[in-house]
């Protein structure tokens, strides 16, 4: 299979993603440890005034902090030997002539400055779960999906309820729009009836991409089979999917489905 980045496909969603999921929950055990994802913005000498995004991971071995700092997860630049007083972290990055970065913990977000010979920045930043490194993110997506369509084709509907958050909005160019409930009931009632489908991925469509702050977009095509009592499969349907992803709960959960284009 085939894996592939689609900027214009995250473009395009983000704004739907943004306006459903809230971003930066607070952390439960106040860790400063994790990734984090938000804004830097640079003010130069000149007066200008420069944004861009920054992502930062926070490792913790013992009393040593360590971790990376870049603008996307793909691009970071390592650090070591940082030190947390308090609830303020400090550390130095080799970057930009060097960076001295600090930066306070709230129950929801980082916010501090980074500065140096060129750099004058204020960075704002809230917890990103989920935000990986694409191949892992890709690897960890994979395995989601191919968790949640083992339980659906095999009419596991505690397990594939799982995979569900209970915010779940599924929508769908036949059926409308549907939440988590009447999705486990649906795969409920077919199965009671002797109705099994199976569900193939075409090779080579699969897109996954990263949503920092949010989860992670996938889509592709996939085809549906349906086998009836008789033991004979048949294709019964072809569509397109556009599914985000939130790892928020620790576990990968779907939270939006788009399915569309069936034929």
């Amino acid at each position: 299979m085939v894996i592939r980045r689609s900027p214009l496909l995250l473009s395009a969603l983000l704004v739907f993603a943004a306006l459903s999921l809230a971003q930066g929950a607070p952390r439960k055990n106040g860790t400063i440890t994790g990734t984090w994802f938000g804004s830097f913005i640079d003010k130069n000498p000149d007066g200008r005034v420069s944004h861009d995004t920054a992502i930062l991971v926070v490792r913790q071995a013992g009393s040593t902090f360590s971790g990376s700092l870049g603008p996307t997860i793909d691009q970071q630049t390592p650090w070591n030997d940082g030190s947390v007083k308090g609830n303020r972290l400090q550390f130095h990055l080799d970057a930009d002539g060097g960076l001295n970065v600090t930066l306070a913990l709230h129950p929801s977000s980082l916010t501090g400055s980074a500065t140096g010979q060129r750099v004058n920045a204020q960075l704002d930043l809230k917890p990103a779960p989920g935000l990986l490194p694409h191949e892992q993110l890709v690897e960890e997506i994979t395995k989601a999906d191919r968790e949640l369509f083992d339980a659906f084709d095999n009419c596991d509907v505690p397990r594939y309820g799982e995979f569900l958050s209970k915010h779940l909005e599924f929508y769908q160019d036949h059926t409308g729009k549907t939440g988590y409930q009447e999705n486990l009931q649906a795969l409920q009632n077919r199965c009671a009836e002797g109705i099994h489908l199976r569900r193939e991925l075409e090779p080579g469509s699969l897109i996954v991409n990263a949503v920092p702050g949010c989860g992670a977009i996938q889509a592709g095509i996939q085809r549906f089979y349906s086998r009836g009592q008789d033991g004979k499969e048949h294709l019964d349907a072809t569509t397109r999917f556009t599914n985000i992803w939130s790892k928020k709960s620790g576990t990968w959960k779907l939270v939006r489905v788009i399915s569309y284009d069936h034929r």
